[in-house]
C-alpha cells in the first residue's frame, strides 16, 4: 500500500474529511502518520470508522441518521477488512485476543497432527453414531458426557478404560438421555421419588391390571388420558352435550361420571398424599413424561433393579456403567481403538512436544516483559498443548507473587489492576495481533488511538519504541491519533516523519488536516523570526518573554513587572506601546528590532482578537491565536472585574495588589456578589485559561488542547460582560 484515499461525510461525529495519506517508503519516511486532534474533534470517529470496516460493516451517523458516504481506497482499490486493525482508546480486558491462538500454532505439527487424527475422527464419528443410538444423548454432548462420568479428559484413553471394565448386566432397556435428562433428574432427586417410587410403581402397574381398567401399557395409561380428557374438555366436548364410551361399558358416560370412574381407579395412588405428588411429578412435562413412559415399559425386575440404581449414592456408577454397556456392545469401539493404538506413539509425541514448544508466543511474551516494566503479573498458557494444536482458544494465566504468596487468574478474573496496568495488559493483545500478522505477512493498516494515555513516561517510550518497530515491517502502515501534544512531539521527533505530521482542524462542518509546523520548537521554528512581521505571534510572545525573565532575573525586575501589566490589567497597562515591549524583547534576546512603534499593546491585543473571531477558518495549530485570545480573555474580565469592585466598593481607584490577581478578583467579586449571572464565565475562564498562558505549563499544552473555537466563544462572553464599560473598548 503506498495511497491511501480516506473521504468520509457523515460518519458518526465525521461530517466531512477528505485525504490522501502517501505511504511511500524512503530512507527518511517511514510508513506511518501522527496525526493530533483535541479531545472531541475527530479521533473516535475517525477509528470508530475503520473499526466498522475492519468487520465488514458500513459506518454511519448515530445522531441525526444523516446519510453516510465514505471512500477508502488503498491504491484506488476498497480497502479489505483484513487489511485493518484498530487499536482503540477504550481499555477492554476482559477476554483473550483470538490472535494468541494463532501466534501459539505450530502449523507443521498441527499439519501432522491433523493428518493423524483425520481417520481417527471418521472413526470417532461412527463409535458416536452408535452410541447415540444407544443411549439416546445427543452426538455433540457424547464426547463431554463420557469424559465427564468417567473423568477422563482423553477420550480416546478413556474408551480404552470402560472396554476393559466388565459389564456383567444387561442395560439394553435403559437409555441414558431419559434417564439423566436435567428435567428428569430434578424427579429423581425429590424426597417422595427416593423414599416412595418402590410403593408408587407397584400400584401403577395395578393400574394396568386391576378388572375394568381404561389403560393399556405402552398405549393409554394415566399421563395420556387426563392429556386427552382435558383437552376434549377444552374443547367444549362435554360442554356441547357429547359423552364418552370407555372400552368394556356398556354405556357412554358424561363428564361427571368419567371424572368420579377416574377418581375411583387413581384412589389406591391419590389417596397418599406422596404418591399423588410423585404421580403429578411425573406428568408436568415431557422429560418426566418419557422417563415415567420407560418405567411402564419395564417388567417389575426392571423396575426394582432402576430404582435401586436411581438412588442418589448409586446413581453415579450407573452413569459409568450405561456407558460401558453401550461402547461393549459397539463394534465401533473396538475399531475406534485399534486405530488409535497404530497412531497413539506419534499423537502423544506431538502433544508432549506441543506442551513444551510455542517459539512465537514466547517473542511476543518476552517483548512484553521487557518493554513494559514494572508489571505485577507473569504470563503462561493454561491450555498450551491443546492451543499449539488448534484445539482449542488460547487461554492466558495470570500468575502474582508477593514474597511467598502466589495466585494464578485468569484474564477475566483479574479485579486489582491499576489503569497504566490494565492498558498495559489491553496493549498485550496487540501485541500478539502484531506477531500473527507478521506470521501470515498480511497487510495492515493499523489505527491506533490514544494509545499512550494513563501510562507513565517510562512506558511512553515503550510504546514509541514499539511503534518504531512496526515502522520496519513493509506490510505494515499506521495512522497514529493523539490528543497527547507531547506524544505527537515525541512521535516526530522518532520515527514519524515531520511532513507526516499532521493537525486536524474544524473548517465550518469540515475536518481538515493540514502539515503540522514548529512541532520540535513552536518558538525558534516559527515565532523567533515572526515577532515583527506577525501582530498575533508578538503578543503571544509576551508571557514567553516573561517567563524567561522571571527565571534569569526574579519577579522584582522591572521588566517583569512592565510585562506583567500586560498580562493582567494595571494602572500602566494602557499606556504601554508595542516599542517598549520590543525594547525588552531585544535586551532579552539580543535582537535589535525597531522600538518606535507606539501602538498600544492592550489595543493591538483586542483588535487581533476581534480578527481572529472574525475568520472563517483555523487552519495549523493556532498557538499563537490561542496564546493571544488566552490573554485577552484574562485581561478582558479582570477589566471587567476591577470596574465591579469599584462600583460594589464606591472606589474609583480600587486596584488589585495580590500577586495572584485574577484569582484574587474573582474571590472578591464571589464574596461581594455570589449570585452575580457573570460567575458561571468567570469560573471558565478561571478553569480554561488563567494559569494556562504561561511556559511552564506542560509548555502551553493545556492551551494546544483547547480548541480555537472553544476559546472565540468565550472572548465574546467576555465582551458581553464589558459590553457597558468604556475601559473595556
Amino acid at each position: 500500500m503506498e495511497k491511501l484515499r480516506v473521504s468520509l461525510e457523515n460518519c458518526y461525529g465525521i461530517q466531512s474529511l477528505d485525504y490522501e495519506f502517501d505511504f511511500t517508503w524512503s530512507a527518511s519516511k517511514s510508513r506511518a502518520y501522527a496525526i493530533y486532534a483535541p479531545n472531541g474533534l475527530m479521533k473516535t470517529s475517525f477509528s470508530r470508522t475503520f473499526e466498522a470496516l475492519g468487520k465488514g460493516d458500513v459506518p454511519k451517523e448515530e445522531r441525526y441518521d444523516r446519510f453516510s458516504v465514505h471512500v477508502v481506497e488503498a491504491d484506488g482499490c476498497a480497502i479489505t477488512k483484513e487489511t485493518i486493525y484498530v487499536l482503540k482508546s477504550e481499555i477492554d480486558i476482559s477476554s483473550d485476543s483470538p490472535a494468541i491462538t494463532n501466534i501459539l500454532v505450530n502449523p507443521n505439527k498441527k499439519a501432522r497432527y491433523d493428518e493423524l487424527l483425520v481417520d481417527l475422527d471418521k472413526l470417532k464419528n461412527k463409535l458416536v453414531g452408535s452410541l447415540q443410538k444407544l443411549s439416546k444423548v445427543k452426538k455433540p454432548d457424547i464426547e463431554q458426557a463420557i469424559i465427564r462420568d468417567w473423568d477422563d479428559e482423553n477420550f480416546p484413553a478413556c474408551i480404552g478404560t470402560i472396554k476393559s471394565t466388565a459389564i456383567d448386566d444387561d442395560l439394553s432397556p435403559y437409555e441414558y438421555a431419559t434417564i439423566f435428562d436435567p428435567k428428569a433428574l430434578e424427579v429423581l432427586k425429590s424426597e417422595e421419588f427416593i423414599s416412595k417410587a418402590s410403593e408408587f410403581n407397584a400400584r401403577y402397574q395395578e393400574l394396568f391390571d386391576q378388572a375394568g381398567t381404561m389403560y393399556q401399557k405402552g398405549v393409554f395409561n394415566p399421563t395420556r388420558a387426563e392429556t386427552s380428557f382435558t383437552t376434549l374438555d377444552r374443547q367444549g366436548f362435554f360442554a356441547g352435550g357429547h359423552r364418552v364410551h370407555l372400552r368394556g361399558d356398556k354405556e357412554s358416560i358424561d363428564k361427571a361420571a368419567l371424572e368420579k370412574k377416574l377418581q375411583e381407579i387413581h384412589a389406591q395412588i391419590d389417596g397418599d398424599e406422596e404418591l399423588k405428588k410423585l404421580r403429578a411429578s411425573l406428568a408436568k412435562n415431557a422429560q418426566a413424561q418419557a422417563l415415567a413412559d420407560l418405567i411402564e415399559g419395564l417388567s417389575t425386575s426392571q423396575v426394582e433393579f432402576l430404582l435401586e440404581k436411581l438412588q442418589p449414592a448409586n446413581q453415579a456408577q450407573f452413569r459409568k456403567d450405561l456407558w460401558s454397556y453401550y461402547i461393549h456392545n459397539s463394534n465401533d469401539a473396538t475399531t475406534y481403538l485399534e486405530s488409535y493404538a497404530v497412531s497413539k506413539a506419534e499423537i502423544e509425541q506431538i502433544e508432549a512436544d506441543a506442551a513444551q514448544e510455542a517459539p512465537r508466543w514466547k517473542v511476543a511474551v518476552d517483548l512484553f516483559n521487557s518493554r513494559f516494566v514494572d508489571m505485577p503479573f507473569t504470563l503462561s498458557v493454561a491450555n498450551q498443548t491443546k492451543a499449539v494444536l488448534g484445539k482449542e482458544k488460547a487461554k492466558l494465566k495470570f500468575t502474582f507473587k508477593d514474597g511467598t504468596d502466589t495466585v494464578e487468574w485468569s484474564r477475566s478474573e483479574i479485579k486489582t489492576l491499576s489503569q497504566g496496568e490494565r492498558r498495559a495488559l489491553y496493549l498485550l493483545n496487540f501485541i500478539f495481533e502484531v506477531e500473527a500478522r507478521k506470521f501470515s505477512n498480511q497487510e495492515t493498516l493499523f489505527i491506533i488511538d490514544d494509545v499512550a494515555d494513563s501510562f507513565d513516561y517510562k512506558n511512553k517510550h515503550a510504546i514509541i519504541q514499539y511503534l518504531d518497530d512496526l515502522t520496519k515491517m513493509e506490510s505494515f502502515h499506521q495512522i497514529i491519533l493523539t490528543h497527547n501534544f507531547d506524544f505527537f512531539r515525541t512521535l516526530a521527533n522518532n520515527f514519524v516523519h515531520r511532513n507526516r505530521c499532521l493537525m486536524a482542524n474544524r473548517n465550518g462542518s469540515a475536518i481538515s488536516l493540514v502539515k503540522a509546523e514548529g512541532i520540535k520548537n513552536y518558538f525558534i521554528g516559527k515565532w523567533k523570526d515572526n515577532v515583527v512581521n506577525d501582530d498575533c505571534i508578538l503578543c503571544a510572545t509576551i508571557p514567553f518573554t516573561r517567563n524567561l525573565i522571571e527565571y534569569t532575573k526574579g519577579e522584582a525586575d522591572s521588566d517583569y513587572l512592565k510585562l506583567t501589566s500586560l498580562l493582567h490589567w494595571k494602572n500602566d497597562t494602557d499606556e504601554i506601546t508595542v516599542g517598549d515591549y520590543l525594547d525588552i524583547y531585544n535586551r532579552l534576546f539580543g535582537s535589535s528590532y525597531n522600538t518606535d512603534d507606539t501602538r498600544p499593546v492592550k489595543t493591538l491585543l483586542i483588535d487581533k482578537s476581534n480578527e481572529i473571531c472574525a475568520r472563517t477558518t483555523h487552519d495549523g495549530l493556532n498557538l499563537e491565536d490561542k496564546v493571544l485570545l488566552s490573554i485577552a480573555i484574562r485581561l478582558q474580565a479582570e477589566v471587567f472585574l476591577t470596574n465591579e469592585l469599584r462600583r460594589i466598593k464606591r472606589n474609583e481607584s480600587y486596584c488589585c495588589q495580590s500577586m495572584n490577581q485574577f484569582g484574587s478578583l474573582v474571590k472578591e467579586y464571589m464574596s461581594l456578589a455570589p449570585s452575580a449571572p457573570t460567575m458561571r464565565t468567570l469560573e471558565k475562564i478561571s478553569i480554561t485559561v488563567s494559569s494556562n498562558i504561561h511556559l511552564n505549563s506542560f509548555m502551553y499544552e493545556p492551551i494546544l488542547d483547547l480548541t480555537i473555537d472553544h476559546l472565540i466563544n468565550l472572548y465574546n462572553e467576555v465582551l458581553g460582560l464589558n459590553s457597558g464599560s468604556a475601559d473595556a473598548n
